[in-house]
Formats: structure tokens, C-alpha cells, sequence
């Protein structure tokens, strides 16, 4: 599962494509409405300055979303939209929702969640090296894939900071992840919360460039409002 979590969070640091127009934010104050597995669920953006970028230009990050997951839901700032216009582009700021697809349909009881909350805990707490090497790998052969084969994406050994929430029916984990796009070095905070919703199970992928430990904090506050206001919203 970790290397899922892994996958999902390097392939979004980059995102590709031609956007002539800024997608606009269709999201209600309490969130848009998406099917999953058969269930209508509200998801809001993380944060006022993210908008959703519908189906329209969902479509390119969706291209860079691991085969095993669906990509659900995607928040970025207005700014970056019009940054990848000129090609892949680090994304200084946004959000994914995804489902694994094959566990769409499957009706994930409490103790399953609670089985889920223990095995990815495990999971980021252990070493990750094997795993960042192999998913370099995978990123750079998707790179070559998209037409970019000049284009090379370095990967360092990740911080993983466990547990940053955890609740009946959501928890969250942390991490920095050191960057490098064509000799442009970044480290990138990401959370990853998974909750239940509807006997249905979300993962939640919130990312913000590192500048200090605000960045931090700033990801782990909004990570977990955003999985409550999502929870809120469906009960």
C-alpha cells in the first residue's frame, strides 16, 4: 500500500500538458458532488485558493496517476494551471483525490478502516529506500513515455514524520520529499489522509512546497480540516 502512497506523490509533482483557458471553481462553499463506487460523494477543496479543476483538465493529472489508483478529484492554484502551459512545471501547491480501483466497490467496515490506519502506519515508518529508487524509476520511464524525454526527475531519501491525525473514520500521515526537475531542487510536504465515507474508502494526497516549518504545520492543520469538512458533509 505505502508504495501506492509512494507513486502517487511523485507523479504529481509533475503534471503536463496545454491549458489555453484557467479552469474555473464550479465548487460549492460545501463542496462538489463525484461518484464513487456507485455512492455520491461531497468533496470541497482544501483550501480557498485551490480550485477544482474539472473534468475537462482533470484528464492530464489523471494521466500521471498510478494505474492501481482512479483519480477522483483535483485541486491546484489558479497560477500553476497557467504554469504548465510551457511544460512540466513544479507544482508549488494542490490536492488529489483518489480511490484504488479495486476497492471502489468493496464496503470498507470499521475494523477493515482500522486494519487499513495500522498497516499504512507501519508502513511509513519504515525504511524507504528500495522504494524511492524503484519509483524514480517509474517516474523517469513515465517522463520518457509522455514525450519528455529530456526531462529527468531526482529523487532523495524522504522524512516521514508519521501519525499527524488519526480518528475513527480518518487519519493522516506526513513527509518531506527532496526534489530535483532539470537541475531545479525543491522539497516538496506531503500528507496523506485516508478516510471512510459511505462504507467507501478516499485517499486524500495534500502537497506544499517546503520553506520552513510553517509549511509543515500549514499542511498537517489544512490536511486534517479538509478530511473533517469532507466527513462533515456526508454524514
Amino acid at each position: 500500500m505505502l508504495a501506492v502512497f509512494l507513486l502517487s506523490f511523485l507523479v504529481a509533482v509533475l503534471v503536463f500538458g496545454s491549458i489555453d483557458t484557467i479552469a474555473q471553481d464550479t465548487n460549492s462553499k460545501s463542496g462538489a458532488i463525484f461518484r464513487v463506487g456507485l455512492k455520491s460523494i461531497t468533496i470541497s477543496a482544501p483550501s480557498t485558493e485551490l480550485v477544482e479543476t474539472g473534468s475537462d483538465y482533470r484528464v492530464i493529472l489523471d494521466a500521471l496517476t498510478p494505474a492501481v489508483n482512479r483519480l477522483v478529484a483535483a485541486f491546484l492554484l489558479p497560477e500553476d494551471l497557467k504554469a504548465i502551459q510551457n511544460g512540466p512545471a513544479i507544482l508549488s501547491r494542490y490536492a488529489l483525490v483518489e480511490v484504488p480501483r479495486g476497492a471502489e466497490f468493496a464496503n470498507i467496515t470499521p475494523e477493515i478502516f482500522k486494519q487499513i490506519a495500522a498497516n499504512v502506519g507501519q508502513e511509513f515508518g519504515a525504511s524507504l529506500d528500495a522504494t524511492v529508487k524503484d519509483q524514480q524509476d517509474e517516474i523517469n520511464r513515465r517522463l520518457k513515455a509522455l514525450g519528455a524525454s529530456s526531462t529527468t526527475l531526482t529523487l532523495d531519501k524522504p522524512m516521514m514524520f508519521g501519525s499527524f491525525f488519526s480518528k475513527p473514520d480518518a487519519f493522516g500521515f506526513g513527509g518531506i520529499m527532496p526534489i530535483e526537475l532539470n537541475g531545479r531542487k525543491n522539497k516538496v510536504v506531503m500528507v496523506v489522509s485516508v478516510v471512510r465515507i459511505q462504507d467507501r474508502v478516499l485517499s486524500l494526497y495534500l502537497y506544499n512546497s517546503y520553506v520552513d516549518l510553517e509549511s509543515v504545520n500549514w499542511a498537517r492543520t489544512t490536511s486534517e480540516k479538509w478530511a473533517d469538512a469532507i466527513l462533515a458533509a456526508n454524514k
